[in-house]
């Protein structure tokens, strides 16, 4: 319990510790008790209490089968996660918010149905594939977990779910909510091959011919045309070297160099190289230079290599940079092509791109660069490469498996797995398989095990003991494990930013329900759970089974139904109606107003209504006096004021706090939380009252910077503090009618900074 997110482990068990809402619970209890359950609709902002009450009535009816009665569906990933995709074709490693440029063509819409476009998935083999996506989905939430987990990490919503292994060594899914430090995560390495591959580069040719009035004559500069680049070895270490070392250079727009760059005389070699191979291969024509040290200019600490080829420059160009960004560095990404490559161009690719590494191949690199996205370009080119990767900030690493090292992360399973099946075995005809796992069980407690060692127990299993069907059974399905590209990894950090409100987006994998991402590849479910495809499938599917156990009915909890479409919920009525007998539903909503009114005619409806200060503060008071905290009034007061009725926004900032100090007050809690200190708003309208322009708008300024708050946080805190005014109540009903028309501006895309200037110069009382 120690590493668990603390809104899980302060979470009411019991109808009796859920804090307000009494009328609410007084009733469901009777429900419950009597076991007299109808459909049921709860309405009400975040954090009150409807998803604790909809997981206490599965515990209360269930007890200890309340998992396998209870579906739960919801959530999804920040922007900017990683992931791989093929869209007509084409591989591109990309991320979620790109992907929603490009496919929602405005603000509004929760769902794109994008055309020709796959994601890399994992199929019921186990075998790394490009799947199908039928849809691309998005809603807004107000916190984000940050899962730091063995080279790499991720940012999800916290109801979103992760695909782990079971104890029975399946895939299953598991909320980010119930994630503790420790559990294990899904990722892959696969030596995926392909055949040759050409890349067409005629379009970024020069004109041969030129149109002058005499009549069209050959361009006498034009010496080369190349039609196609083929990804080979040779190739792919040349572009591996563009990576690290090369940059392009114009005049004009019709003639361009590549130039490439190392260091003399340690790498004379290489550039001889890149100079020889490309006059071998394309006749394309080039110079050395060399040059001097910054420090001494009377040392050559440099040589220069530049192939004189325009569209050579050109296709460097448009390949090995961010589409958006400026052609330098720090925009700098492995192009897309390279990802669908061969296996050993792959490789090749990777050695050619060691000039911006330290360390030798098939031993330890560390990649540095100015560009995290190529870092993370790296991570997953090395992962399709069968190779160990991880990315940290601004270095990516690669590993192989050496005698230093008694493990590599990427060939690791659950111990657990060959623990459960020593416990069913016992000892059979003298073979003890307990002993075989001693270290795993008794000495060193290790949780994963390597497959080397995975595969000796199993034969040794197989070859001595007498096995029945379900146990060989179980020996195949972890020898398939063994044999697929699968590995699990720790989670060695969680953390909760409470100030996210943005987009999270998912995608819709039909057959799979699977996927990739992360900063490093680990498999995330297709949580998509508001198109009408869910409701004919997973739920109906759910629904139409019977409970496990004695049970009349199971339970089907729908979080966010409010962003249910139209078609969807039509869809759910009729499900609701079809399989009343053996399922009920709870549907979650913010707004009870965007729910037709054919399924609240069908639930009883509950508003659960914002927690007052004096039911937020026994729960602070608890988790002082289990944590050890020492929390001052004023503190406690803040926290109440902030949370605006919302008990897990409290329970996330307290985490927080008690990470850095045992001692909790005013100013830690307004820290964390990112907010400013009401006293310093209210310094700034008093400025601004009073005529004081310049001085308000430096204070607004100070406080934006101080605590990286964004323009509509500001409004929200000014918002408050404008009531606590000593002016006339007709000049505060003009300031909030300002602060109103600034936010709808911020939020239309106005540029922040000059919106708050506005909004203070309206407050200068003339």
């Amino acid at each position: 319990m120690e590493t668990l997110i603390w809104t899980e482990k302060y979470r009411p068990r019991d109808f009796n510790e859920i804090k307000g809402q009494g009328d609410i619970i007084k009733t469901i209890h009777a429900m419950v008790e009597k076991q007299n359950l109808p459909h049921l609709l709860f309405s009400g902002p975040a954090g009150v209490g409807k998803t604790t009450l909809s997981l206490i009535i599965a515990r209360k009816l269930f007890g200890e089968s309340w998992k396998q009665n209870f579906l739960e569906l919801n959530a999804s990933v920040a922007p900017e996660t990683p992931i791989l995709i093929k869209e007509r074709g084409r591989v591109k490693r990309t991320n979620f918010g790109k992907l929603a440029e490009a496919c929602f063509k405005d603000s509004n819409p929760k769902y794109a149905y994008p055309e020709s476009l796959e994601i890399l998935s994992i199929n019921k083999e186990h075998k790394i594939k490009f799947m199908p996506v039928k849809n691309i989905s998005r809603h807004k939430v107000g916190r984000i977990a940050k899962i730091s987990y063995e080279g790499g990490y991720i940012r999800t919503s916290l109801n979103h779910s992760v695909i782990v292994l079971d104890k029975e060594g399946n895939l299953s899914s598991k909320e980010v909510a119930c994630l503790k430090t420790g559990d294990h995560l899904i990722t892959f390495k696969d030596a995926v091959d392909s055949g040759m591959m050409r890349i067409p580069v005629d379009e970024f040719a020069p004109k041969t011919h030129n149109q002058l009035r005499s009549g069209l004559i050959e361009n006498p500069r034009v010496k080369t045309i190349i039609d196609y680049m083929e990804v080979d070895n040779s190739n792919s270490w040349l572009m591996g070297l563009y990576l690290a070392e090369g940059c392009t250079s114009f005049k004009g727009k019709t003639s361009g160099q590549t130039i490439f760059t190392v260091r003399y005389p340690h790498e004379e070699q290489i550039a001889q190289k890149v100079a020889g191979f490309a006059k071998e291969k394309w006749g394309i024509p080039s110079y050395i230079v060399k040059g001097k040290s910054g420090f001494n200019r009377n040392i050559e600490s440099s040589i220069q290599v530049r192939l004189l080829n325009t569209q050579l420059a050109r296709f460097f160009k448009n390949n090995f940079y961010d589409a958006m960004g400026i052609k330098r560095a720090p925009f700098k990404r492995v192009p897309c092509f390279m990802f669908d490559a061969p296996l050993e161009s792959k490789w090749a690719f990777l050695q050619g791109y060691m000039g911006d590494a330290c360390g030798d191949w098939e031993s330890y690199l560390r990649y540095s660069s100015a560009s995290q996205e190529n870092l993370i370009d790296i991570a997953w080119l090395g992962r399709l490469s069968g190779l160990d990767t991880s990315v940290f900030n601004e270095e990516a690493r690669i590993v192989w498996k050496r005698p230093s090292f008694s493990y590599l992360k990427t060939e690791l399973l659950p111990a657990e797995l060959l623990i459960e099946l020593a416990n069913k075995l016992g000892e059979r005809k003298g073979f003890n398989a307990k002993y075989l796992l001693r270290h795993h069980l008794y000495c060193k407690k290790a949780k994963r095990i390597s497959k080397d060692a995975f595969h000796k127990i199993l034969t040794l299993i197989e070859s001595k003991s007498s096995l029945d069907a379900g146990e060989r059974d179980m020996l195949k399905k972890f020898g398939k494990l063994i044999e697929s590209p699968l590995s699990i990894i720790q989670i060695k950090k969680i953390s909760i930013d409470e100030t996210y409100h943005d987009f999270v987006y998912d995608v819709s994998v039909p057959g799979a329900e699977m996927f990739w991402g992360g900063t490093t590849p680990v498999l995330l479910h297709n949580s998509d759970d508001r198109g009408i495809d869910v409701v004919r499938n997973t739920i109906k599917d759910f629904a139409k089974t019977r409970a496990i156990g004695n049970f009349p009915f199971k339970i089907i909890y729908l979080d966010e139904c409010d962003s249910l479409t139209k078609e969807a919920q039509q869809a759910l009525r009729r499900t609701m109606e079809n399989f009343v007998s053996g399922t009920r539903f709870i549907l979650s909503c913010n707004y009870s107003s965007k729910i037709i009114d054919a399924i609240q005619s069908r639930c009883a409806v509950f508003k659960f209504r914002p927690l007052e200060a004096n039911e937020l503060l026994p729960v602070i008071n608890d988790i002082a006096k289990k944590e050890s905290l020492d929390i001052d009034e004023a503190a406690k007061k803040a926290l109440c004021e902030m949370a605006d009725g919302d008990v897990r926004k409290v329970v996330n900032i307290l985490q927080s706090c008690a990470a850095l100090t045992s001692k909790v007050t005013e100013k830690s809690v307004y820290s964390i939380a990112s907010l400013a200190e009401p006293k310093e708003i209210a310094d700034v309208l008093n400025a601004a009252v009073k005529g004081d322009f310049s001085n308000a708008r430096s204070m607004l300024l100070d406080t934006q910077l101080k605590y990286g708050l964004s323009g509509i946080d500001i409004i929200k805190q000014i918002q408050k503090e404008v009531w606590k005014l000593n002016i006339p109540d007709k000049e505060k009903l003009g300031m909030i009618e300002k602060c109103g028309e600034i936010e709808f501006r911020m939020v239309e895309g106005a540029d922040e900074f000059v919106q708050l200037e506005a909004l203070i110069a309206s407050f200068i009382r003339r």
